[in-house]
């Protein structure tokens, strides 16, 4: 096996679970041992793909030249021997600096070298409010008059002290005859900036090559004007945060957490599991509520590979799992609300699994009863109760759940909406992770039994902000009657980040379109600044919280996710399956995005009988390029295999879809709105695709756009699925 060394990540990892760094590092490679989920999560991709936008920034405010960025040197040698190189002149920046100390080494994303001071610059895509310090005094707890590293950025922290103990001691041994004075800086967004660039986020392109190892990956293409832009005087929203006296704390041991966190001081935790790591060694370490979250388990195409389980080696090893162990129902599946740190209690004290739970492990979670229905006591037993039972259907309380929706008027309008945030924010004005509203979805319930799909909202044009928009066209849609739903609690917190957004607006029409969010939303006061609770008078109800409160069915076992109930009322009976086996969304059923020429069938099944996940069948982008060229074509002006063959031989689109990929995943649609940001703004998008303005990139914004309306509304038709169930099943 190749040497492998004990990195940032390796660090990272080991301090939320040491076997995980082991099985980290046996997960990488052309050969590996251990599936890691986390490696193929679309929305970590996402996310990471931020970080290179940040960190494009970070190095031209760090001032490094293009000679003196090192992220094309790969290995542990070629940068070690290029830092060395660079650090010959007296002053100079680098990027990605790599430094060796022991079993340890850093690659350092921006190190500026004047004379013997060195500052180091670990750079984030994280937001950081300056008002709140990383180390406190906790006035009660067990840390009481002791400095601790506040838990929100004690990752963060310990980073970077990880680098600054690598580098000290890097540079002691390399210049024994120099004495170097290390600097510590995080860099993140600053949530007190404004930014004062327009289209600041779509100057850091995403882009995707294919590596050594011909695989793609992404990284960040700074756009040829962006030099010259951010020479400019403006509002730098990275800003460069001096934690190096909270560092010197940490590497000093001095901190109070590191025994709850590390078990031990933090050199000493390097010193060890660094060892451990380049040793290739396992040492298995207690079990807890963290390990149910483990990215080390394994899917049927790791199994089919060969691929071991992390997970299931840990629990086999330490708490003597059995095969037959791991069918059985866990408490890993329990429900989690309320239950904070009770599953790590549960653990420590051998109750693995739902059988395990007796009535007095839960009885004081039942602090707050909803006005009907079950409370989150009642609702986990339930779950325990009719899951150890072996019960195939559901459980309603079809009384109470009928009181309750009697109380709902009608038209009922269901919604859900799209939206993203960025570090580097998309539009002038806004701050770093604010939030943008760019689609709606709208069905309406009539009180005759009509369904239709009422409207929609998708702002994808480069440079234009969408939310005042947003909220003037959702107030148009809504009207003034009818009950107003949502899933959960997205689509309250985001209204009432616009109604904010609002309220320092120069919007002509800004005091309708608060009083319109006000109307439909809760917002919870401060009780410590004598600020009320506002409760609109058509505050949106939440249809999440009434399925916990009167449904519970063995497919969700501990979910309320509506991607894990909208299966299970699917499943459950008759009705749903012959009204929607038939194509007639698009039809009988009024759709924004399917005719009654080409109407969609949202029930199909599988060969085992089973309702397929509807979201599995929405169409693959590839279908609707494919779609779209055949229309272009039937102008007649061009053979449609002329047309394909144009668009795939054309130059790289700004637009990369991957092609198969379906727009069926929560994560994406923010990815593919970054992608919308980076077209040319000069361009009319909008207009109707023809022989004449074709191109790639035009093709895919008409296909990702199309992905993108039929999956926002497959978002609120499951919403009205859910609605159709539970009135069936109550007054049927």
């Amino acid at each position: 096996m190749s040497e492998a060394l004990f990195t940032k990540s390796a660090f990272k990892i080991a301090t939320h679970c040491p076997m995980q760094a082991y099985y980290y590092r046996n997960s990488k490679g052309k050969n590996p041992e251990y599936e890691n989920q986390s490696a193929t999560d679309e929305f970590l991709k996402s996310m990471a793909e931020g970080g290179f936008q940040v960190g494009e920034l970070a190095k031209i405010y760090g001032e490094v030249p293009p000679e003196n960025d090192l992220e094309g040197c790969y290995g542990y040698d070629e940068p070690l021997r290029r830092t060395r190189e660079l650090f010959e002149q007296a002053n100079v920046n680098i990027a990605e600096a790599a430094f060796r100390f022991g079993d340890c080494f850093v690659r350092a994303d921006v190190i500026k070298k004047k004379g013997n001071f060195i500052d180091l610059i670990e750079v984030k895509a994280k937001s950081w409010d300056p008002r709140i310090d990383f180390v406190s005094v906790p006035q009660r707890g067990k840390n009481k008059g002791k400095q601790t590293v506040n838990s929100n950025g004690r990752d963060y922290l310990y980073d970077v002290a990880f680098q600054k103990w690598v580098v000290e001691n890097a540079l002691k041994n390399d210049y024994p005859d120099k004495t170097f004075t290390v600097r510590a800086y995080l860099m993140m967004a600053d949530k007190s900036k404004v930014n004062s660039i327009p289209r600041l986020n779509s100057l850091f392109r995403i882009k995707k090559s294919v590596g050594r190892d011909g695989e793609k990956r992404a990284y960040a293409e700074v756009a040829p004007e962006a030099l010259e832009i951010l020479k400019q005087p403006h509002e730098h929203v990275l800003t460069p945060f001096y934690v190096d006296d909270e560092c010197k704390l940490i590497i000093e041991g001095k901190t109070a957490e590191q025994a709850d966190v590390m078990g031990m001081p933090f050199v000493p935790f390097i010193e060890k599991h660094s060892k451990l790591f380049v040793n290739n060694e396992k040492q298995y370490c207690l079990l807890g509520s963290k390990c149910f979250k483990c990215p080390f388990t394994l899917s049927e195409a790791g199994k089919a590979k060969g691929l071991k389980s992390g997970y299931e080696e840990c629990w086999r090893n330490v708490a003597g799992f059995k095969d037959e162990d791991f069918d059985k129902p866990s408490i890993k599946e329990l429900w989690g609300a309320s239950l904070g740190s009770k599953k790590d209690i549960w653990v420590q004290e051998k109750k693995y699994f739902l059988s395990d739970i007796t009535e007095g492990d839960l009885p004081e979670l039942a602090k707050t009863r909803p006005v009907s229905g079950w409370d989150h006591c009642e609702r986990k037993w339930v779950q325990i109760k009719n899951t150890l039972s072996g019960a195939k259907d559901p459980v309603i309380l079809k009384d109470e759940l009928r009181a309750e929706m009697a109380t709902w008027k009608f038209p009922l309008h269901m919604i859900d909406f799209e939206t993203t945030n960025s570090a580097l924010p998309y539009f002038e004005g806004q701050r770093p992770y604010e939030q943008v509203a760019f689609q709606f979805s709208h069905h309406v319930i009539y009180e005759d039994g009509r369904i239709e799909h009422k409207g929609q909202f998708l702002e994808t044009r480069p440079g234009y902000f969408p939310n005042f928009d947003f909220v003037r066209e959702l107030e148009k849609q809504l009207g003034r009657e009818g009950s107003v739903f949502r899933y959960a609690t997205h689509e309250n917190s985001i209204l009432n980040a616009i109604r904010a957004q609002l309220m320092t607006s120069k919007e002509n029409d800004k005091d309708k379109l608060i009083e319109f969010i006000e109307s439909i939303t809760y917002e919870k006061g401060d009780d410590k600044a004598g600020i009320p609770s506002r409760v609109g008078e058509r505050n949106m109800i939440d249809l999440c919280e009434v399925v916990k409160r009167f449904y519970w069915h063995p497919i969700m076992k501990g979910s309320n996710s509506i991607k894990q109930v909208l299966p299970a009322v699917l499943n459950s009976g008759t009705f749903l399956q012959e009204k929607y086996g038939k194509p007639i969304y698009g039809s009988e059923i009024k759709s924004c995005n399917y005719t009654a020429e080409e109407p969609f069938a949202l029930i199909t099944k599988d060969e085992t009988g089973n309702v397929k996940n509807p979201y599995k069948i929405l169409p693959q982008l590839q279908e609707i390029e494919n779609k779209l060229i055949d229309e272009i074509a039937g102008q007649g002006i061009m053979d449609r295999n002329e047309l394909a063959q144009y668009v795939q031989n054309t130059s790289d689109a700004e637009m990369d879809s991957d092609g198969d990929t379906q727009v069926n995943n929560g994560g994406l649609p923010l990815v593919l709105f970054r992608s919308f940001q980076a077209l040319d703004p000069k361009i009319d998008w909008e207009k109707e695709l023809t022989t004449a303005n074709l191109t790639p990139d035009a093709l895919k914004y008409k296909a990702i756009r199309e992905g993108l309306l039929k999956y926002c509304e497959l978002d609120t038709m499951a919403m009205v699925l859910v609605w159709e169930y539970f009135n069936d099943a109550v007054n049927g």
